[in-house]
Parts: structure tokens; sequence; C-alpha cells
């Protein structure tokens, strides 16, 4: 059975690519927690290909894949893109309630994020 896909909205300035210091940082907040290994091909970023890691205190690192091609212009301003959580990650959705995910770009600060399963 495939499991759910997340989708994250974010923005970030566009310059040649996305600016996103080193990466998209997600946190699930307990319940909630990751599977235990984690393929790329699970994991987009605007689309495309993703580099994926998980850290020891279960932070999802997220970067476009290395040698990804970029349209080469700049924009004023942010531009939206979306990291997919897909599901051949195997995530697993709780029982219905409200839950929590941190989320954060580069060095920012983290933003705890609602998830309604319903």
């Amino acid at each position: 059975m495939a499991g759910p896909t997340w989708t994250f909205e974010l923005s970030a300035p566009y310059c040649g690519g996305y600016r996103v210091g080193d990466g998209v940082y997600i946190r699930p907040e307990a319940p909630l927690t990751w599977p235990t290994t984690v393929a790329s091909d699970a994991v987009t970023f605007a689309n495309g290909t993703a580099d994926v890691s998980i850290d020891d205190a279960g932070v999802m690192r997220v970067t476009p894949a290395a040698g990804r091609v970029w349209a080469q212009f700049c924009a004023a301003g942010e531009r939206s893109f979306a990291v997919e959580l897909l599901p051949a990650l195997g995530l697993t959705n709780p029982e219905p309630g409200t839950y929590a995910v941190d989320v954060w770009i580069g060095s920012g600060t983290p933003v705890q994020l609602p998830i309604d399963i319903t």
C-alpha cells in the first residue's frame, strides 16, 4: 500500500537556482517520525531531483540534486517552490488529529506547521 504525499510550499530568492543556503530542513514533532531509511528518489525539490539526508536529531535536509540545471535568470523578491515527500518514502499517517512539523530554510528560524489528519 502506498503511503501519503506530504507537500511543503516554500519560497526563496531565485537567481540561477533557489537560494536556500545549505538546504531545506524538516523535523517532525512527536509522535511523527521518519522511516528508517530514506531514498533520494522519494523526495523532490521544485519538481525535480533532490539530495536527502537525516541527521541523528531526526532533521531531514533536502537540497536540489547536484548537477541540476536551472534557468539562468534572476527574479526580484522570492519565488515559490515545493518540497514533496512521495509515497515511496514510506510515511504513514497517524490517527486523526493535529500534529506539527518544523520547517526552515538555510540558517533560518524553524517555523512550526500544523498537519491536520482527518
